[in-house]
């Protein structure tokens, strides 16, 4: 029976097949001529000399096919583990949009308004978050509080965590009743919710209200207007339901409806000890509650997926396990000098530089060069991953302003070579692009609506420590202004403001390159009087998975983008294919606070 092996050990020894089938031709040469020794026609010599050129040739040939093996092995091994831990996070992910949101409500007759705004709303909700968050999972709960000079049965309306269709009906026969004073019982509406089945990821708790709890220390009203004025004197009620709540990992958002509530909400944060942040929104900017609930789940979720790309970036399962312990463990400790150093105080170093240039087949190619930099002491600011820091580079005969960035981590195969080469790889391929992408013809009669891209070019640059070892950083020139984040390498998009020609220039990055790229996690600022982006540290999500480092989450990656992504007017001129993954339009049902925002039309 034939042996059935791996794919890496067939495809070395069909390479290895025309190589043996030569060394058996020799073999009968050597055989001829043994026969020809016989007759006393060949020299000695010459057959020893033809056997030695035999048996190195041989040598040579199954080494070759030895090194053949060994690569598809480590290839194969490598391939398999990344679409282990692509899998993983995806997972995780989809974790991450396992949402609880309990919506906790003064049930006093001034919120009638918007008590009837969740009844009236809570679908559309659900619809457009499942538009932003494919993957979504939400239970809902209701805790309705009144006041304490109600019956006990008539002080809470209480219905634990289900589906939005159980949630709603219970919400249609939740009554209003009227309260005695202006305070309320906001502390025995935080009791029921801490009583509550927590189990989802995310965890989040909308209050509505427009008064305060009862007790001095939660207000400045006078007397009259709190028939409870002593409740919760030394705070420890309020404080335990705050460190309860800590303690199941709520996230708090509070929507203002008026200023009586502010020392309220001030207390209840100095009670969270600087443990959870306790959001607070201004309500009365919006027309009704939809966009306020809907950017709060949005946001929750956002930060949580961040969190788990961030660590899936961060920890190297091999690195990690190198050195016995987690990355967090690993931090350098930094000390940040937010403004620039004196220049004159600072000596230059002579370093080496490594920039890409890309060719037509999409690969880049390395150039050295050598320059004089400084660099500050201490970093200015810090993204998810890098810290950054002042610089200067010298060029011809003036120095020119850069900032120079350096992993956090120090442990063994964080902070390697290969890991900055994969971000000068992203770059390079990005800004080839980019400059693809602003030449596009049918772009040219599209100028109100699309921007030109550049990115930013990175350069790794090696700085001597001593004599033998180097440091490693990622050069950019230093670009002024507030930087934005406009998408993520999961699906994320900054919907206050899409950005709809970043939108679909990653779109037409997957179709330029017949699906095996596309760039992704989109940031930076906005530049000069045509308005054009000038981005950096994107992502590439690509076919290869050995290719621009842990953010490549491959085709899954592709995938999460799509489920997210609507096109829009540049998508449609460019007549780019949409996605089995691509989210219904018509099946969201927009809020006019949604609609209403600048360039709305784009969608049509």
């Amino acid at each position: 029976m034939a042996q059935n092996f791996p794919p890496s050990r067939r495809a070395a020894d069909t390479c290895a097949i025309p190589a043996f089938d030569a060394l058996r031709r020799q073999l009968d040469e050597i055989q001829r001529n043994i026969q020809k020794t016989s007759q006393g026609n060949i020299n000695l010599a010459e057959m020893q000399k033809q056997c030695d050129a035999l048996q190195q040739e041989s040598r040579e040939i199954l080494s070759a096919t030895a090194q053949k093996q060994l690569l598809a092995q480590e290839h194969l091994y490598y391939v398999t583990k990344r679409t282990k831990e692509i899998s993983d996070i995806i997972n995780g992910l989809k974790e991450a949009e396992s949402v609880d949101v309990c919506f906790m409500m003064d049930c006093t007759n001034s919120m009638r308004k918007y008590i009837d705004q969740v009844k009236q709303y809570i679908f559309n909700t659900v619809d457009l978050l499942k538009v932003r968050f494919p993957q979504l999972k939400m239970r809902l709960a209701f805790i309705g509080y009144r006041d304490l000079n109600l019956p006990l049965d008539k002080q809470y309306s209480t219905l634990d965590f289900t589906d939005v269709e159980e949630f709603h009906r219970f919400v249609l026969n939740v009554a209003c009743e009227f309260g005695g004073d202006i305070c309320e019982d906001v502390l025995g509406g935080l009791q029921q919710v801490t009583k509550l089945e927590w189990k989802q990821l995310v965890r989040i708790m909308i209050h509505v209200g427009d008064a305060p709890a009862h007790g001095r220390r939660y207000h400045d009203l006078s007397d009259q207007h709190d028939y409870y004025l002593a409740n919760d004197n030394d705070g420890s009620i309020g404080y335990s339901y705050i460190q309860e709540l800590i303690d199941l990992n709520v996230k708090y958002y509070f929507g203002r409806l008026t200023s009586t509530t502010d020392k309220m909400i001030e207390q209840f944060r100095n009670y969270a000890e600087n443990k959870i942040t306790i959001e607070e929104i201004d309500l009365n900017k919006f027309e009704n509650l939809l966009p306020f609930i809907v950017e709060s789940i949005s946001q929750s979720i956002s930060a949580t997926t961040s969190s788990l790309l961030r660590s899936h970036a961060e920890n190297d399962p091999e690195a990690v396990n190198a050195n016995h312990t987690s990355a967090k463990n690993n931090q350098r400790n930094i000390v940040f000098q937010k403004t620039e150093p004196t220049w004159s105080n600072i000596t230059s170093k002579r370093v080496q530089v490594i920039r890409y240039e890309c060719n037509e087949q999409l690969q880049c190619t390395p150039r050295t060069q050598s320059w004089h930099i400084k660099i500050a002491e201490n970093p200015f600011s810090e993204g998810a991953l890098r810290l950054a820091y002042y610089g200067l580079m010298q060029y011809k005969d003036h120095w020119e302003k850069v900032v120079l960035k350096e992993y956090k981590h120090t442990n063994r195969g964080a902070n390697t070579k290969d890991k900055y080469l994969d971000v000068l790889d992203c770059q390079t391929i990005a800004g080839y692009f980019a400059l693809e992408f602003n030449e596009i013809p049918q772009l040219n009669n599209l100028t109100v609506y699309v921007k030109k891209i550049k990115f930013i070019m990175a350069k790794l640059v090696f700085m001597p420590i001593g004599s033998e070892k180097y440091r490693n950083l990622t050069m950019e020139k230093f670009i002024e202004g507030s930087y934005k984040k406009y998408s993520n390498n999961a699906g994320f998009v900054e919907h206050d403001d899409p950005s709809f020609t970043l939108q679909s220039f990653s779109h037409w990055t997957h179709e330029r390159t017949n699906g095996n790229m596309m760039v992704v996690d989109l940031q930076g600022i906005i530049t000069g009087n045509d308005g054009k982006y000038l981005l950096t540290d994107p992502c590439i999500h690509s076919t290869d998975l050995l290719r621009f480092g842990r953010t490549n989450l491959g085709k899954q990656g592709m995938k999460r983008f799509f489920q997210t992504h609507i096109c829009n007017i540049i998508c449609h001129v460019l007549k780019l294919k949409s996605n089995e993954h691509q989210p219904d339009i018509k099946a969201a049902k927009y809020d006019s606070y949604f609609v209403n925002k600048p360039n709305h039309t784009m969608f049509n």
